[in-house]
């Protein structure tokens, strides 16, 4: 009897204890879903933010290092939501970086947007039926832009007011000049990352025909580098009625527009060695339809996962076979050839050790699909000077719903479909969480 008595008083001064315990429990779980349902409510309640920075963008479309409105719109709702440090850019005055610190140490991470658009070609025209649509005519928000911005925007408000669940310092980059030199690039030259201290980089992009709270992601290169080139030939005019008194210089122009279109095919390995030349220019001019020129200029892009300079694995360097090839058809047809290069980005790529660090973590987390399965495209994408400085991951945003995002960037038919706007914002703020904290929940 003395026995059970000693265990009921155990028992119940063990109950004792607990009995704080649980409570303690139950208030933390109440209080970090709180926390967990008011981000979700954020979320939500940052959406008329995102989509009133999409309508403005694309309704005033700026080409690269033009996008003044961009920039003044930009920089005072950053102002208004208030928290951050700004650092100019000398080369690049319409770029905005806005520095939020948590006051928690951690790292030092970097979001980054686009903000330019895009001219269309002679002729094309936004479609009427596009809401919104471009009030510029000629010029168009046709890569995603608008959406990007706006994404970062909704982002840039979302994490302000959640700091505390942050750790380090976010850096917002508003990035001018995607489509034209010298965006991501001046913004390395001019040693940005070095300065802040910025460890890792973070970027989407809309990916048409994925659908909407999809996103894909794979390690490695997933955006081939690009370099342009200009070929002009130059030989002998003549009459029209008699084009074997002369080099015939148009057919010979488009029989080489062929033949560097062929190359990737019959000269490289293109299933280890993917290579895309595509020929966008080509100009052979007369001044009378009654007599052939003497000159034509061939203009394009190679898209490549290599330096066009450097030989790969002992073959012959992009920039050797086309100077091999243009240099023995001029000998044939007995005209000259002159033949440039300019590189342009690098290949894109995710850093593998980031990607394992954070992707898993997304993927237990993330509402939707997570495609992690290898995938390189032949874009290209100036990120590529990011991602060639600090460990980087470039995320594709699914933008397909109901028929809206599906046509392809660069088309005046390229859409999105609104719902994306949310799953953006969840996206760039559960990369930045993981990527300071280690966390992908918000309780």
């Amino acid at each position: 009897m003395i026995r059970l008595k000693r265990i009921a008083v155990e028992s119940a001064n063990t109950a004792l204890v607990r009995r704080p315990l649980l409570v303690a429990m139950a208030l933390f779980l109440i209080a970090t879903s709180a926390e967990a349902d008011q981000f979700a409510v954020d979320l939500d309640s940052v959406l008329p933010t995102v989509r009133a920075t999409y309508s403005y963008f694309h309704e005033n479309p700026e080409l690269g290092k033009a996008e003044t409105k961009a920039h003044d719109f930009l920089l005072e709702r950053l102002e208004a939501i208030g928290g951050f440090g700004f650092v100019k850019i000398e080369s690049l005055p319409t770029a905005i970086v806005a520095v939020m610190d948590t006051g928690q140490a951690g790292p030092v991470i970097a979001l980054r947007s686009e903000l330019d658009a895009r001219k269309l070609n002679p002729g094309q025209v936004e479609p009427s039926e596009h809401q919104p649509r471009s009030l510029l005519d000629g010029f168009m928000h046709n890569c995603g832009h608008d959406v990007h911005a706006a994404i970062l925007l909704g982002t840039a408000e979302l994490v302000a007011r959640h700091r505390d669940r942050f750790l380090g310092k976010i850096v917002f980059i508003f990035q001018p000049a995607e489509e034209v030199a010298g965006g991501a690039d001046d913004i390395v030259k001019e040693g940005i990352l070095d300065q802040l201290k910025i460890e890792a980089v973070f970027a989407l992009h809309s990916a048409p025909g994925l659908a909407v709270g999809s996103i894909a992601i794979a390690p490695g290169s997933v955006l081939a580098g690009s370099s342009y080139f200009t070929l002009n030939l130059t030989g002998k005019s003549s009459h029209a009625a008699a084009p074997f008194g002369g080099s015939d210089i148009p057919m010979l122009a488009a029989e080489l527009a062929q033949s560097l279109s062929y190359l990737p095919a019959r000269k490289v390995d293109i299933a280890n060695r993917p290579m895309v030349i595509s020929v966008t220019r080509l100009k052979a001019e007369s001044s009378a339809s009654n007599s052939l020129p003497s000159d034509a200029e061939i203009g394009g892009t190679i898209r490549a996962f290599e330096d066009p300079f450097i030989a790969a694995d002992g073959a012959q360097s992009i920039n050797a076979m086309i100077t091999d090839l243009t240099a023995r058809f001029a000998a044939a047809n007995n005209v000259a050839a002159n033949w440039s290069l300019r590189p342009g980005a690098p290949p894109t790529r995710n850093d593998e050790g980031l990607f394992q660090r954070i992707v898993p973590k997304l993927q237990g987390a993330w509402p939707g699909t997570v495609a992690t399965a290898a995938w390189r495209g032949m874009f290209s994408e100036d990120f590529a000077y990011y991602t060639a400085k600090r460990p980087s991951l470039y995320f594709s945003l699914g933008i397909a719903k109901d028929g809206l995002g599906q046509a392809g960037v660069h088309t005046v038919d390229f859409t999105i479909h609104p719902d994306s706007f949310v799953e953006g914002v969840r996206l760039m703020s559960l990369a930045a969480r993981i990527a300071t904290t280690g966390e992908a929940t918000w309780n």
